[in-house]
């Protein structure tokens, strides 16, 4: 399915400790057709009993689900996690948006980092990734490029199960999130030139009657919302038009609460806001995305998360003084 040179493999000249280290000798290269067999410095990567596989940014997949996690190459079938060794050549889009996921991919395996941090930032796959090799439910998830979307319909029903959800990886508030009911609802967004840049993922739908958003602070949940919608939509954001009810905390299911502050921990967020989902049959719980920068003094119940927000505020500054003072004066006050 790729073009040649993803297919070529190369014997090498150079020993390279770090792929020993791991077990395998292969290394494969991210992005680097410009070394492919008739370039004139295609000797220099060479490597001493070793050999290397090249592949393009868009020829990689990733199928998320519990415990089942994988990232391949389309053009090989190989999983990420088979290389000793991979290196990122050049940086076409979507690289950077792609990266911190294949990161936590390879990390989760044992194997070398790539290094993204500083060129990536969080998104849709990440959480799903990270939160999946966590042993967190997220509903089944598949990335394809859009190299392979328009002619992969068949193949993602059969996974994911009608209908499914289409939504762009860096999507908000309910923006650019379908409800795939059919393949002519899915060729019109996979081939329409508007959304030509965008980067979508496919993901199971989970029957529901609305979701939850958790307002987590440090490690507690002072906020739990449903929403939902009464026109039919499966968007249940207040910006689309969904409505909002408070819940009581205490009352509230304490395995859900420290789903919630667990995967805000797995994100790094002091603050979080995430979204959850009970499916309709099963009662199982899902999580659906962690937002680090949720809506405190706007939308629905803006005193109720303010109040929140203050007192978690309160609580850090009075940890932040009893750690500067000298450990006689916290104890005489």
């Amino acid at each position: 399915m790729g073009r040649a040179v993803h297919a070529e493999r190369r014997r090498v000249a150079v020993s390279v400790p770090d792929l020993l280290s791991v077990g395998t000798r292969d290394l494969l290269v991210v992005n680097g057709e410009v070394f492919r067999s008739e370039h004139p410095s295609r000797k220099l990567l060479e490597l001493d009993d070793a050999q290397v596989f090249f592949c393009g940014i868009e020829d990689i997949r990733f199928d998320v689900g519990i415990g089942q996690t994988r990232v391949s190459d389309v053009s090989s079938g190989r999983d990420l996690a088979d290389f000793g060794l991979i290196q990122v050549a050049s940086y076409p889009r979507p690289t950077a948006t792609l990266l911190g996921a294949v990161s936590a991919y390879l990390e989760h395996h044992g194997r070398p980092a790539i290094g993204a941090a500083p060129i990536t930032a969080p998104t849709k796959l990440y959480q799903v990734v990270v939160l999946a090799q966590n042993g967190l439910s997220v509903p089944d998830t598949i990335y394809l490029s859009r190299k392979y979307l328009p002619t992969s319909f068949v193949e993602v029903a059969d996974r994911l199960g009608m209908p499914f959800v289409l939504k762009a990886m860096n999507g908000s508030g309910g923006r650019l999130n379908f409800l795939i009911e059919t393949e002519v609802d899915y060729l019109r967004y996979v081939e329409d030139p508007e959304f030509a840049e965008i980067s979508f993922l496919a993901q199971e739908f989970i029957p529901n009657n609305g979701t939850f958003r958790a307002l987590t602070f440090g490690r507690e949940v002072p906020i739990v919302m449903h929403r939902c919608n009464t026109d039919g939509s499966h968007l249940t954001n207040t910006e689309q038009g969904g409505h909002a009810t408070l819940f009581d905390v205490d009352t509230f299911d304490a395995e859900v609460l420290a789903m919630a502050t667990r995967a805000a921990e797995l994100m790094g967020c002091g603050i979080a806001g995430i979204n959850l989902v009970q499916h309709r049959q099963t009662r199982q719980w899902y999580l659906l995305e962690v937002s680090s920068s949720p809506a405190i003094g706007s939308g629905s119940f803006a005193a109720e998360k303010t109040r929140a927000y203050s007192s978690y505020l309160r609580r850090k500054l009075t940890h932040s003084a009893s750690q500067d003072c000298p450990a006689g004066t916290r104890e005489a006050s």
